[in-house]
């Protein structure tokens, strides 16, 4: 099924799309060298902040039924609870980071797209955020959406402290 017959599932498509442009603005401009490094402040630096939102983009195609493919130890670097190390070893590249986020929001978007429609109209019961959320669809969109806009805004902090401009 295709988004234009599917207005719910285009309307958290087309934004989770548009995730990994501002990922770009805020990073593109980074040096990879203290991608990986909090410089100083307790501020989630973005190579984290990239694999965490990539982690829960999976998460989400998980929670609808789709079947994702996680990397070795990337729930327990990236879940919730998981602490920001100043250790760049333990995180992908500047680049790798930011094509892992790409393609994990792409295909989150492809994911709900292809989602019958009956599937974004399930119960968010039993699901984090049910005291929230009445449906699926509402905690996907929370997930993809406003989840990583709220995590890419600390990169817009650690920008800051870092020195660097703002980036929009």
């Amino acid at each position: 099924m295709h988004s234009e017959s599917n207005p719910l599932a285009a309307t958290i498509a087309a934004p989770t799309r548009f995730m990994p442009v501002l990922a770009h603005m805020l990073c593109d401009d980074i040096d990879a060298s203290q991608f990986a490094d909090r410089v100083g402040t307790s501020i989630n630096h973005p190579a984290f902040v990239l694999g965490h939102c990539a982690y829960y983009a999976g998460v989400c195609i998980q929670m609808l039924g789709g079947d994702i493919s996680f990397d070795e130890g990337e729930a327990e670097r990236y879940q919730m609870g998981a602490e920001c190390q100043d250790d760049a070893t333990l995180y992908l590249s500047k680049d790798d980071a930011l094509a892992h986020f790409e393609g994990r929001c792409a295909c989150a978007a492809d994911f709900i797209e292809s989602c019958d429609p009956s599937i974004l109209e399930q119960s968010a019961a039993g699901l984090p955020f049910e005291d929230r959320f009445t449906q699926k669809s509402q905690v996907a969109a929370f997930m993809l959406m406003g989840h990583s806009a709220f995590h890419l805004g600390q990169i817009s902090a650690w920008r800051r402290a870092a020195g660097m401009p703002s980036a929009m």
